[in-house]
């Protein structure tokens, strides 16, 4: 062992501007020249503090501000590296900082040991300079992801919060409310007591207040449904009522474009005391009927007639709404997928997105023609009353398929990489492959089956819409689900995505809870709830 000597430390002026604050470094090792060594090599882009032993090292690492990550000697007198990187990720204050083993060539045995300790890497003597600092630059990276990544899930948290606290508020100071503005009118109507001006009234009160719950429903209810998260309570609900309510919500449009509106039950016009009763809840079946009849209004020629028809099928209550309008091209084959819209000013594309959503919800299923004499037909089936509802959610996988799954990142910044692998292995997920582009993601995926692809968009060579088209193209691959990464939110973004038959859609930064999400989403299971 050396003797203690002062150290000679080489900085030298950073490249950083003056606004970042440049990392720091603490190197341990009791042999002063290696200090020297380590620290000529990372002076220039990072602050060093030095220690000679494991007593000194602790007491440096616990001083704030905590270095960013350790380089730390193994064979030390009185206390090794070992037993000094045991103790830090025993404290609270220092276990998240990264310790790189630096060892002789003699000690790579005992790698496993430093691992499990808890050291992210390792670094053999004599040192190469380049290797050191790709290590420490990459260490650090992963740090700075991980902590961003921790306060991108604190943040999700607080969200999380706010949104159940705005849940609650809005069911017991909105809902609450609407349930007298929506049935009290109809009960008045009822009594028979007043004049036609009054009923009138009345019924503009009560279609107010329906537009009042779509407006609620569609940032509460569909969030729940698209995360899996509602609860249906079905009861006998009268979709005739609903239509009837529905065709004056729509009474501006309707005149403006003088249209017809009729209304059949089981092949006959509508009359008085009619009901069509279907297995559903009211108000998820006015807002699925609202979208799909505002959307038909919309759509349909000047001066044309709109059918609506109520039958009875032994497969449930059938809706029918016919149109003259045509579904554009370019959005027939996507038709009920999420921003889908071509031609309406202001069109958000969620219409018949989340039409589809509620009517499976219900229990039901739904779907449509479009040709060019004939218009645009869309089927609605719903359970009927005193019947179960035929369609279920899916049941999550069993947890012990986790282990099983193969996953390939593909991402051609390493640490973005990294980083996801790490947030999938926290979970479960063993089996993770990686590749830098498209291109060597197609080769992975011809030689290795794979489970889920998780792909950044901006890559070179082949980036993640290529690489997607691709994997389309591949009867072998058309199912296989893919989650598109990317920064770049905007709406053509999303739009192309949803057009090529991605999976699922991440934008960055992105939490870990929110990638775990996701892929339980694209899978269908549930993962450990260890993020």
């Amino acid at each position: 062992m050396s003797s203690l000597r002062p150290c000679t430390f080489y900085y030298q002026e950073s490249t950083m501007t003056a606004k970042q604050e440049r990392q720091t470094i603490l190197v341990v090792d009791d042999a002063p020249e290696n200090i020297d060594v380590l620290s000529g090599i990372l002076a220039a882009d990072y602050k060093i503090k030095a220690a000679i032993n494991g007593e000194k090292a602790l007491k440096v690492a616990a001083i704030e501000p905590l270095p960013d990550l350790i380089l730390l000697d193994i064979m030390m007198p009185d206390m090794d590296g070992y037993e000094v990187c045991q103790r830090l990720k025993a404290s609270d204050k220092t276990r998240d900082i990264p310790v790189i083993f630096v060892t002789a060539m003699g000690e790579v045995e005992n790698e496993e040991k430093g691992f499990a300790l808890g050291g992210v890497d390792y670094i053999t003597k004599p040192v190469q300079p380049s290797l050191v600092k790709a290590r420490v630059k990459t260490h650090i990276e992963l740090k700075q992801a991980r902590e961003e990544l921790q306060q991108q899930n604190a943040i999700l948290q607080e969200n999380i919060k706010l949104r159940d606290d705005v849940e609650r508020m809005t069911n017991h100071d909105l809902k609450g409310p609407l349930n007298a503005v929506l049935n009290v009118p109809q009960l008045m109507i009822k009594t028979k007591k007043l004049d036609d001006e009054q009923v009138g009234m009345l019924k503009m009160v009560e279609e107010a207040g329906f537009r009042m719950l779509d407006i609620i429903n569609s940032s509460l209810d569909l969030y729940k449904i698209e995360t899996g998260r509602y609860q249906l309570a079905p009861v006998p609900v009268d979709i005739l009522e609903i239509v009837k309510q529905i065709h004056g919500e729509t009474r501006e449009l309707v005149q403006t474009k003088n249209l017809t509106i009729q209304i059949t039950v089981n092949g006959r016009g509508e009359s008085k005391g009619d009901t069509f009763m279907v297995r559903g809840e009211k108000m998820l079946c006015h807002s699925m009927l609202a979208n799909l009849i505002k959307n038909a209004v919309e759509a349909s020629p000047n001066n044309e007639v709109i059918r609506i028809s109520l039958d009875d099928r032994e497969e449930g209550g059938q809706v029918t709404i016919h149109n003259k309008g045509m579904v554009p091209g370019e959005i027939a084959d996507r038709f009920f997928e999420k921003y889908a819209t071509s031609g309406k000013e202001g069109g958000t594309g969620l219409g018949t997105y989340t039409a589809k959503l509620m009517a499976e919800t219900l229990g039901g299923s739904i779907n449509y023609e479009s040709f060019k004499k004939l218009g645009t037909v869309i089927n609605v089936t719903l359970p009927k009353v005193g019947r179960p509802a035929t369609a279920e959610r899916a049941v999550p996988k069993a947890a012990s398929v986790i282990n099983d799954l193969r996953v390939l990142i593909v991402d051609d910044y390493i640490p973005m990489r990294q980083t996801i692998k790490a947030i999938l292995r926290q979970v479960g997920i063993v089996e993770i492959f990686g590749a830098s582009d498209g291109s060597d993601a197609l080769q992975i995926i011809d030689e290795e089956p794979m489970d889920l692809i998780i792909s950044d968009l901006n890559m070179p060579r082949v980036n993640g819409f290529e690489l997607l088209r691709n994997i389309r193209s591949n009867p072998a691959w058309q199912e296989l689900p893919f989650i598109l990464v990317t920064g770049d939110a905007s709406q053509d973004t999303v739009v192309l995505a949803a057009s090529t038959k991605v999976s699922g859609f991440i934008i960055k930064p992105f939490s870990a809870d929110l990638l775990i999400r996701k892929v339980e989403n694209v899978l269908g299971l549930r993962l450990k709830d260890q993020v």
